[in-house]
């Protein structure tokens, strides 16, 4: 269903992304994983993606600096996205920006830490789940 280059650009893509927030309204700096993804095409197939490259597992989203930093794989620490829009919602932080020519676009709740990814790759697109909290609560 998904060539070998949508899925390398999808892989890329996403594993610096790997996104973003969740607490309360003046928290800027979260920790956050995924915990489900699924990747479509146009003809709206669906199925779990083939990453090509380890997965991500957990990300730091720093608002302020409107950089998000991959914190595992160990072999992935250190990988930045940049955020190239950044917003606040009804209850949620909206942020997106571009990488490798494809956009992507992001929502938090700062309700429950919820988060929604969306990556757009065309005729191929990413929708990944997970929960982030503020960072402050994951310091001893």
């Amino acid at each position: 269903m998904f060539d070998h280059t949508h899925r390398t650009t999808m892989a890329l893509l996403l594993t610096p992304l790997a996104i973003a927030a969740g607490g309360a309204a003046e928290t800027t700096e979260y920790v956050c994983a995924p915990a489900k993804a699924v990747e479509c095409d146009s003809n709206l197939e669906c199925a779990a993606p083939i990453p090509l490259v380890a997965p991500p597992t957990f990300f730091h989203v720093n608002l302020n600096e409107r950089v998000i930093t991959l914190l595992g794989p160990a072999e992935r620490r250190g990988e930045v996205t940049n955020i190239d829009h950044l917003e606040q919602g009804t209850n949620q932080v909206l942020m997106g920006g571009v990488e490798a020519g494809r956009a992507w676009s992001m929502a938090i709740s700062e309700e429950d830490g919820q988060y929604t990814l969306t990556v757009n790759l065309g005729d191929v697109g990413w929708v990944v789940f997970g929960q982030c909290i503020a960072a402050d609560l994951v310091s001893p």
